[in-house]
């Protein structure tokens, strides 16, 4: 049986060309899987001269190709925060400051009293409890399941700033007062928080809101940040602890606690922080994934945000309207903060927190800033966390002032 010349350079073209699509996507494959391995190690690398080196390397070499590292550090913004942390420093304080319209980190900073020394290890350590700012996701959770509103009233005895079994009763005598929730988040009641949770919620959910916010999660993806943890309470008095912050098991780094309000900031958006913007070889660009995802609907940001401006007009965060800067902050930026404060973490001592958002008036479109400030004392407090705030804030009005002033001399230079 004879096979007629048409059939063999038929099957001569097949084989050829199949051979040459599997060797294009060979190709293909090794490309990707080279792009993954350049990734996993700039990741390592900057976080590892960061962290242990303070230093932000601009060029990496990686199997024999130089790779250019971009970051979204905004760089007058990162020398201010560094002369304020050296200016004013505490025993331990870290600053982080976020771009609420991306995610990018625009500056980022620690700093130990001991020898002036920054330190960028704490900003990106999730050893700190979070204190109060956890209300912030306590109310979340409440007010995007209708449960209550955030004029809905609660009764309490005792001190706020405590949480003893016996406050979570719903005993009634004359010593009992009555609290909008609004005003409890605004002068951070533990009592009242403990109370609408177990009332209102259930660990489950607080906890699945907790996810959606950043907990138990991998929250950037190309810097080595460990996971802020929540864990699942087992008792109604563990779920008020937990609820209203009131407790050293839930952890948080100052990234994690700048997101917080970056979320309601940016009108319910969850985004990845992120530090590096993208890395470069020859003519290959790449960037690290990101995540953005809704996790509140408009009305609870309307909420979030009413309860959030109260506490600094009225409530723990009041100390950044005082003054005659506060009152020019006031002016210019729709503002809105938690507070909160506990002993314990690592390293060791009183934690001061501060989370903000910071959005101009008269750019409607422009969703600002967050920042987070921590602070670790001992045995003496020396800076607040809301002083340190104010002066970020005070640092970032007067650089839009400048640009705006730059802007507007090249405008007129140009008619």
């Amino acid at each position: 049986m004879t096979i007629s010349k048409k059939w063999i350079v038929f099957a001569f073209i097949s084989l050829s060309v199949g051979g040459y699509f599997y060797w294009q996507q060979h190709q293909a494959k090794t490309v990707l899987e080279h792009k993954r391995n350049a990734l996993a190690f700039v990741k390592e690398s900057v976080s590892h001269r960061v962290v242990s080196e303070n230093d932000f390397p601009n060029i990496l070499k990686y199997e024999e190709n130089d790779y250019n590292i971009s970051y979204t550090i905004n760089w007058d913004i990162q020398r201010g925060v560094e002369k304020i942390l050296k200016r004013y420093p505490n025993d331990h304080s870290a600053i982080v400051v976020m771009n609420n319209n991306t995610g990018e980190i625009l500056a980022v900073a620690g700093i130990s009293r001991e020898n002036r020394q920054l330190n960028f290890s704490l900003p990106f350590t999730s050893t700190h409890p979070s204190a109060s700012l956890f209300k912030i996701i306590t109310s979340a959770d409440l007010l995007s399941s209708n449960k209550i509103e955030p004029s809905t009233k609660f009764n309490y005895r005792g001190r706020g700033t405590t949480l003893y079994k016996y406050q979570l009763k719903n005993k009634v005598s004359r010593w009992t007062r009555w609290i909008s929730f609004k005003k409890a988040f605004a002068y951070s009641n533990n009592v009242i928080f403990g109370k609408a949770a177990i009332q209102k919620s259930s660990g489950h959910s607080i906890f699945k809101k907790a996810f959606n916010f950043g907990f138990n999660r991998q929250l950037m993806f190309d810097f080595n940040l460990g996971p802020s943890r929540f864990v699942m309470p087992e008792s109604q008095y563990e779920l008020a602890e937990m609820a209203s912050g009131f407790n050293k098991e839930t952890l948080i780094s100052p990234v994690h606690a700048a997101l917080l309000s970056s979320i309601v900031a940016s009108g319910g958006y969850y985004q990845s922080p992120y530090i590096v913007d993208s890395i470069s070889s020859g003519e290959i660009s790449v960037r690290y994934p990101k995540v953005r995802e809704k996790v509140l609907d408009d009305q609870t940001v309307a909420d979030m945000k009413q309860m959030m401006s109260l506490a600094v007009s009225k409530g723990t965060a009041r100390g950044i309207k005082r003054g005659r800067s506060g009152r020019r902050l006031m002016k210019k930026y729709e503002i809105g903060a938690k507070t909160g404060s506990i002993t314990g973490g690592i390293p060791f001592g009183k934690r001061d927190w501060l989370s903000l958002y910071a959005k101009p008036k008269d750019k409607e479109k422009d969703l600002g800033v967050s920042l987070a400030i921590m602070n670790v004392n001992g045995k003496k407090w020396y800076y607040k966390s809301t002083f340190l705030g104010k002066k970020v804030l005070e640092l970032i009005s007067t650089m839009d002032e400048k640009v705006l002033a730059k802007t507007k001399k090249e405008e007129e230079g140009k008619s």
